[in-house]
């Protein structure tokens, strides 16, 4: 008996993503009233809900959506227990151990960091994430994509310096060492070697905590884009 398991965050107007872009907007262009059907313009940033990264946000001769074969984006894929406190990091060390199935599949993160979608600033500033050990068994591990439930795979620490001017509150506070969280160094390491990340997943993930599934990871085909969002499936056999 097979099934589908929808992994994806609902794409709407208050679905998380990156702060400085706008909200999801959907605009009625036609009515029922006056013609008889309803039709809608979207307006929303590429990297809402749960979507995927390319080479492209970082490199301007990198990757863009439609160039990625979409053999990479789907295959057996195992689940990583990495529901972790807030700010955790998610380091090499952790994955050896919890990881330790891992083997040639998809690796998907799940930190379970999806259940605060509708606390924006607790989604969005204060999730586990990848330090630079993390990162760098990732690109040796070198899997074709990988996943992960929170808004971004790499730590927010990684971008420390902008949000200690925008929430110096939070951020003054934070113990970020700059040898351990470099800028962006999870997305300008791994999409240049051709990994694809998957990001915002949701949806019945925690079903599938510890355990092997295959997945698919579909975009639309966006031409010449950096990012689109993606419906993540996942087929399990009862």
């Amino acid at each position: 008996m097979v099934r589908y398991l929808d992994l994806s965050q609902p794409l709407a107007p208050d679905t998380p993503r990156s702060t400085d872009h706008p909200e999801v907007r959907f605009a009625v262009v036609r009515h029922y009233s006056k013609n008889g059907a309803k039709t809608r313009t979207i307006e929303a940033s590429l990297h809402s809900g749960t979507h995927l990264d390319t080479a492209n946000l970082f490199f301007p001769d990198g990757e863009t959506v439609d160039q990625v074969d979409v053999n990479r984006l789907a295959g057996e894929a195992f689940f990583i227990d990495c529901r972790l406190e807030p700010w955790a990091p998610i380091t090499a060390e952790y994955l050896d151990k919890a990881a330790s199935g891992l083997g040639d599949r998809i690796p998907v993160l799940c930190t379970g960091w999806h259940h605060h979608r509708n606390d924006e600033a607790k989604y969005l500033l204060m999730a586990p994430g990848l330090d630079k050990s993390g990162i760098d068994w990732m690109a040796k591990k070198h899997p074709k994509c990988f996943c992960v439930d929170s808004p971004s795979a790499e730590h927010i620490f990684m971008r420390a310096g902008q949000w200690r001017i925008l929430r110096p509150d939070l951020f003054d506070k934070a113990p970020v060492d700059p040898a351990r969280y470099p800028t962006n160094y999870g997305h300008k390491t791994l999409l240049p070697l051709g990994i694809i990340m998957v990001e915002g997943l949701g949806g019945h993930i925690d079903e599938l905590i510890g355990k092997t599934a295959k997945i698919f990871c579909f975009p639309a085909k966006y031409e010449g884009t950096e990012a689109a969002p993606v419906r993540v499936v996942a087929e399990v056999s009862d």
